[in-house]
């Protein structure tokens, strides 16, 4: 019992530490990615330095997309029938309301747009990362199950991963089965290149440490014959 639960227990911990840290990197990637595009100098507190570097195209993109926002909110809160008594409404009575009711139009739009840009960044790799853990997982269980043949643990821990990771990733994103083509040419390349290295240094050194312990058995079973 106690076998079975220490087993469990390290796959537990092989999907934990793989997801987390697969998910940890891909999103670091990203917020540099969005940081460069949206012009955010990380680690830096020499303002006057930074604005040398701005694009003021870029700055005036924002300040347009925030600003038409804003405007629109504004101009349904100075049509809203109960601006008057605002007060004694919520924002889900029933009532006919818009945001611009209840927050502020220019801090509302500014809100929703760093809200958005948040959301996009942590949740972007939710799916990949648990996929890629359940992936590593697997190729950890088959490769170190030692009544498995070496040609099964690649046919179930590499190839069969191969096959079967893209169409589910492709469905959590779409909700909707796809043509072949198009499952696997969609799946990002860096699961494909990533696992395949993975799958080959797990391989490698589970190979190295049968061959250790067959060396150490052999060993142990000339001392007891001598």
């Amino acid at each position: 019992m106690k076998t079975i639960l220490k087993k469990i227990g390290k796959i537990l911990l092989v999907f934990i530490i793989s997801t987390i840290t697969i998910y940890t990197i891909l999103t670091l990637n990203l917020i540099c990615k969005e940081c460069k595009e949206n012009q955010i100098m990380l680690f830096s507190n020499d303002y006057a330095e930074d604005l040398t570097k701005i694009d003021k195209e870029k700055i005036k993109g924002i300040g347009d997309s925030i600003g038409l926002f804003a405007k629109l909110l504004e101009e349904d809160r100075e049509k809203a029938p109960y601006q008057e008594d605002i007060e004694n409404h919520e924002i889900n009575d029933g009532h006919e309301h818009t945001i611009g009711d209840f927050f502020d139009p220019l801090g509302f739009s500014v809100w929703i747009s760093v809200q958005k840009e948040i959301s996009y960044i942590t949740t972007r790799y939710i799916s990949i990362s648990i996929l890629s853990g359940f992936a590593i997982t697997i190729a950890y269980i088959t490769i170190s199950t030692k009544k498995l043949h070496n040609i099964l643990k690649v046919i179930v821990g590499y190839i069969g991963v191969m096959l079967v990771i893209p169409p589910i990733y492709m469905y959590t994103w779409t909700y909707r089965l796809w043509d072949v083509i198009s499952i696997y040419k969609s799946m990002p390349k860096y699961f494909y290149i990533g696992y395949t290295i993975i799958f080959i240094v797990m391989f490698v050194i589970n190979y190295w440490i049968g061959i250790k312990m067959s060396k150490k058995l052999n060993q142990a079973m000339k001392k007891e014959k001598e």
